[in-house]
């Protein structure tokens, strides 16, 4: 007890001293007429995939085990436009000053002009080239090398909730079926865990000035990744070493594309 006192205390310090430098690192002033739109699709390799009948989305894992998906969704809750300042002990702390200070919750985050904050869920059983907008930002003219990408668990206020089963305080959902050799065995899993916030770099800054107003993310979910190096009897029967490497499939699944 003692020891898990003295770690928050050594967080909440630093987290607080460094506040400040953030803020003055972080870009939250906007510029009339600016806009980055940031896109999603989830379009894994074509060959890859196959829709089902079902309707449904068929594919082989890294370990040979032939996934059936039935029903698919992921919550993407708030992105970050990074600037050249936002490096990975910057982003730690920044999430350090939220987690210790405002209590967990479902509602979504004020965007500003480098942050969407409503939340946005992907159906995964929807056409691989289907294009969803997140949203646009509105940045001050800069530098912006990359973007981070938060996965929450969706509010009543999150846009796409389906209407057949209840997203509401849940991250991702994914039903189907798995064959590993020995027939088709169906599995159900529901996370509310959070993953870790995804840290995308862009293949070459967006650089906005007064000639160039505008420019476009394209953001790719490779969802055919998910379930690589899972024994899937074991997330089936949700065993947490399962979850949580499914929850670290799911960020590294989040890029450029």
């Amino acid at each position: 007890m003692i020891s898990h006192y003295t770690n928050q205390s050594i967080k909440l310090f630093v987290a607080l001293s460094s506040a400040l430098l953030i803020s003055a690192c972080s870009s939250t002033d906007s510029t009339p007429g600016t806009e980055v739109h940031a896109h999603v699709t989830h379009l894994p390799p074509a060959t890859t995939v196959t829709e089902t009948a079902t309707p449904g989305k068929q594919f082989t894992n890294n370990n040979g085990d032939i996934i059936e998906l039935t029903s698919a969704y992921l919550t993407l809750s708030e992105m970050d436009l990074r600037t050249d300042c936002s490096t990975s002990p910057f982003a730690w702390l920044r999430d350090a000053v939220f987690e210790l200070l405002v209590p967990v919750a479902y509602a979504h985050t004020e965007s500003t002009p480098t942050k969407l904050g409503t939340p946005l869920v992907v159906n995964l059983l929807n056409a691989d080239s289907e294009e969803l907008e997140f949203g646009h930002f509105s940045p001050a003219p800069g530098n912006y090398c990359g973007i981070t990408v938060h996965m929450h668990p969706a509010d009543a206020d999150a846009r796409n909730l389906p209407t057949t089963l209840s997203m509401i305080g849940q991250v991702v959902h994914v039903a189907g079926s798995y064959d590993d050799g020995g027939g088709a065995t169906a599995f159900t899993v529901d996370v509310a865990l959070e993953p870790e916030h995804a840290d995308i770099a862009f293949p070459a800054a967006i650089v906005l000035s007064a000639s160039n107003l505008n420019d476009e993310i394209h953001l790719n979910i490779e969802y055919n990744s998910w379930f690589d190096n899972i024994i899937m009897s074991d997330l089936a029967a949700a065993d947490p070493a399962a979850i949580t490497k499914l929850l670290d499939n799911i960020t590294a699944s989040v890029g450029h594309d």
